[in-house]
């Protein structure tokens, strides 16, 4: 802990399941984004529709402007706000500060966020070119396996990370210069 603060360190579960609680409000945006795609599925024209996501890089773009990007946006904008918190992490007591124990500004807590959503954004990159996704998949290039990989790898370190650590901060934390207290 930096002596400017004398916040502690939530436990593991604590932050484990602030979340799962922001997991319900990105599940709910994402059932709506689902329903909003079925309705313009269904009023498009199948053929332009395939066609426009044959791309695996068209369809990666798509993927991470109506989803990680918009994800990304409210871990930031909600722990750099004057709550320095997101939905979960409020229910849960903690919010996000500096090392030093300051609110964070929205360029750290946007760089924290896209770093916590690299799995995410990797796994999309590594489904989108796996031939014939998602219907007729064929095999996949050994890039493919290998960004798999690197996704589990990035998602255990971060988990085992809180654990382990003694101010129990992830990679993500750490690489922004951030800290998750209790609020």
């Amino acid at each position: 802990m930096n002596a400017n603060s004398t916040a502690s360190p939530p436990t593991p579960g604590s932050r484990i399941i602030a979340f799962l609680l922001d997991y319900l409000v990105i599940s709910g945006y994402l059932v709506v984004l689902t329903g909003l795609t079925f309705v313009v599925s269904r009023n498009a024209d199948a053929d332009s529709w395939a066609a426009f996501f044959a791309s695996p890089i068209r369809a990666d773009l798509v993927a991470f402007l109506t989803t990680v990007l918009p994800v990304a946006l409210y871990f930031a904008a909600s722990e750099s706000s004057a709550r320095q918190a997101t939905w979960g992490k409020r229910r849960r007591g903690l919010k996000v500060e500096t090392t030093a124990g300051a609110r964070p500004p929205f360029a750290r807590t946007f760089a924290r966020a896209g770093l916590k959503l690299l799995p995410w954004q990797l796994a999309h990159t590594c489904l989108f070119n796996i031939p014939g996704w998602p219907m007729d998949t064929g095999e996949p290039p050994a890039w493919v396996i290998v960004g798999f990989s690197l996704v589990w790898l990035l998602v255990a370190a971060c988990f085992v990370s809180l654990f382990v650590s003694r101010d129990r901060r992830t990679p993500y934390d750490y690489a922004s210069g951030t800290r998750v207290v209790h609020g």
